[in-house]
């Protein structure tokens, strides 16, 4: 039996990410999975880059706001569809250490792995041979449109009985399509709840189980700082974690870790 980790969408979220990775100390896991966007939206872009580059037995692809910020520090095209998060995402690049650049620009945007008796799809967002190939300002993330078996099924490229292990959109997914599997488990830093979401997975020949982990961090911590930072779009970031918003007491890592079990 293999044993592995997945998140995304980290979002420059350094306490949610620390929260996670001691969890996973404990899980025993034969490698680890982000399916990317480890930057933009939080700003803390080099302790997150820092902590996920010194991880051992790693699969790391990039996403839509690593490679934006790549393009803005590069002086490549910018998408015009992203214009006013443009700002926001020239803060990250100034601030971005080249050497976490230069590693980010080696990231695939996509990586294949047999498991066991499986084949799993790592990647920030499914995506057919055309929109592979195109460069970040023509939006090649968003070519599919939301995840769904009716969209998915465009995918013609994909292995008769892949699993699609991805992120871009905050929320979970997990569903199938014919004997496709496509499995999100939930943006890690940036959700409303004071959790760090990742999964693990289980596959023991053909059999695969989904193990979802939500791990309390310090949100009002993370919140209080990101109040005391200049940064753009600030207000607009921090609707995202005042939404529901639990009190400090309850963002503790004292309670009890929820894990959501599931079996194919």
């Amino acid at each position: 039996m293999k044993r592995f980790a997945v998140m995304t969408d980290v979002h420059g979220n350094i306490h949610a990410l620390q929260a996670a990775l001691r969890d996973l100390k404990k899980q025993h896991v034969d490698f680890t999975v982000c399916t990317g966007d480890l930057i933009g939206i939080g700003p803390f872009s080099n302790q997150v880059c820092e902590r996920l580059y010194a991880l051992k037995d790693t699969i790391i692809v990039r996403g839509n706001h690593d490679e934006a910020v790549l393009a803005l520090m590069n002086d490549d095209p910018y998408p015009e569809s992203r214009a006013d998060v443009k700002e926001h995402h020239q803060w990250i690049a100034d601030r971005l250490y080249k050497r976490y650049a230069k590693w980010m620009e080696t990231l695939p945007r996509k990586i294949v792995k047999e498991v066991e008796a499986r084949t799993f799809q790592f990647t920030h967002y499914p995506m057919d041979t055309k929109a592979s190939l195109l460069p970040i300002s023509e939006d090649p993330f968003d070519q599919i449109g939301p995840p769904n078996g009716e969209n998915f099924s465009q995918l013609e490229e994909l292995e008769r009985e892949a699993i699609v292990c991805f992120g871009h959109h905050h929320d979970g997914h997990h569903f199938s399509m014919n004997e496709q599997v496509f499995f999100n488990p939930g943006a890690l830093g940036c959700n409303n709840e004071p959790y760090a979401r990742y999964a693990i997975i289980e596959v023991d020949g053909r059999d695969v189980r989904y193990i979802k982990r939500h791990v309390p961090y310090p949100m009002a911590t993370y919140v209080e700082q990101l109040n005391r930072i200049d940064f753009p779009r600030k207000e607009v970031i921090l609707k995202i974690f005042q939404k529901n918003r639990r009190t400090h007491h309850d963002t503790t890592e004292t309670h009890r870790i929820s894990s959501d079990y599931y079996n194919e």
